[in-house]
């Protein structure tokens, strides 16, 4: 499936991406997360920018890389650039309140190779890798937006709960982790567990929204869990 440029581009984002890309360093960078997955099922937008480091970035590439987007952004606002583990974040504040982050992680995996975005001369991880990503995210921190990503990329048509499994095995297996079954399915039973305490259906006000919730749930109880083969 090839890409295409979001409808809605976030104007932080574009930005800071273009100047990346005008820097001639487009490929030092993946995009990932939500903005990446915006181009291949543009359903939700974002604010963020979520990004992996390439095998090609070396410290002063990825140095330079940092000083670009906060250049980009220093045009708007107060930044700050934060780092943890492996993980640098520059971030954009408009009138005291954060509005904007620019991740870029250290990549422990990876399916297939990376395309070009649309719209710049910057890198994008797979569909494949996306998912993979995704569905780590859903049984490692089971967001309700993990789940309704996965929901409805399934819905879409452009994958089905027995390829994000085999998605996620395989990227565990690569990474090195943890690819136990029944860990996976105790995880994603106690993340819906959560989240129907955290947010029962009968105290969601608008009814298209809670018939959404109450498809999603169903969903991943009927259809994702069970093609989890232990």
């Amino acid at each position: 499936m090839e890409p295409t440029r979001p409808k809605k581009l976030p104007e932080h984002a574009e930005r800071a991406v273009r100047a990346v890309a005008g820097a001639g360093l487009g490929h030092k960078i993946s995009l990932g997360g939500a903005l990446g997955l915006q181009h291949y099922l543009d359903y939700r937008a974002t604010h963020d920018v979520d990004a992996w480091w390439t095998a090609s970035a070396g410290l002063r590439e990825r140095a330079e890389v940092v000083r670009v987007v906060e250049e980009a952004l220093a045009e708007q606002g107060e930044v700050r650039t934060r780092r943890w583990g492996e993980v640098v974040s520059v971030e954009l504040k408009i009138g005291g309140k954060k509005t904007f982050s620019f991740q870029i992680a250290e990549r422990s995996a990876q399916l297939e190779p990376t395309t070009v975005v649309p719209w710049a001369d910057v890198a994008l991880d797979s569909l494949a890798d996306l998912i993979a990503s995704k569905m780590v995210a859903l049984v490692e921190r089971g967001a309700p937006r993990d789940f309704r990503d996965i929901y409805t990329l399934c819905q879409a048509g452009l994958t089905s709960a027995a390829a994000c499994w085999h998605l996620w095995r395989e990227r565990q297996r690569r990474s090195g982790s943890d690819a136990d079954p029944h860990r996976a399915r105790l995880a994603v039973e106690t993340q819906l567990t959560r989240i129907a305490l955290h947010r029962p259906l009968d105290r969601i006000a608008d009814p298209e929204e809670r018939a959404e919730s109450q498809r999603v749930r169903t969903w991943v109880e009927e259809e994702l869990l069970d093609a989890l083969v232990d």
